[in-house]
């Protein structure tokens, strides 16, 4: 099989590495809280670096190539969100459940008898539609109107969405915490 990233030119494989070095966890992170896979994660992750490389792309500075690489991961992430669901219509199956994370480091800290463990799991048993909202707002700083573009639905519903999957967190962390 001919790959045409091959035929783009020459290739600078240091400074693909440099930049897969310093961005690679962070496209798999925010990946991971939005289709809470662990090998879709790493997988969307690879393809985000990959077409930034194949497309040759030079950004002023390493703020905006991080800015482009992050909205590229996280489209990509909901794409693959959309066929999950649309594969479940079709299956007419019940909702795919999530594989948990393998976590690299066990995080101790916590917050008013709360840990970040508790929190992951809340986050995790919820709907992905609540996931990704909250995931965006909460750890991706995007504010509604950016979510709503990304996720092409209405800023109302993305307020609306966010309330409702809080309040969820909320109660999945107290009926963990019981």
């Amino acid at each position: 099989m001919i790959n045409d990233y091959n035929f783009k030119g020459p290739r600078d494989r240091i400074n693909e590495e440099v930049i897969y070095d310093e961005c690679h966890k962070r496209l798999y992170y925010t990946s991971l809280r939005i289709v809470n896979n662990a090998m879709d994660a790493e997988e969307i992750m690879h393809d985000t670096l990959l077409t930034y490389f194949r497309k040759g792309m030079v950004f002023e500075s390493s703020k905006e190539r991080n800015s482009w690489l992050t909205r590229v991961c996280i489209n990509l992430s909901i794409d693959r969100l959309r066929k999950y669901k649309s594969e479940s219509i079709m299956l007419n199956s019940k909702e795919l459940k999530a594989e948990e994370i393998d976590e690299e480091i066990v995080e101790n800290y916590n917050f008013k008898g709360v840990t970040v463990d508790q929190v992951k799991r809340a986050l995790n048993n919820l709907a992905a539609g609540y996931r990704l909202i909250l995931s965006l707002h909460l750890f991706e700083g995007y504010d509604y109107e950016e979510i709503a573009q990304i996720t092409q639905l209405k800023e109302v519903s993305i307020r609306s969405q966010y309330i409702r999957g809080k309040a969820r967190l909320i109660e999945e962390i107290k009926t963990q915490r019981s």
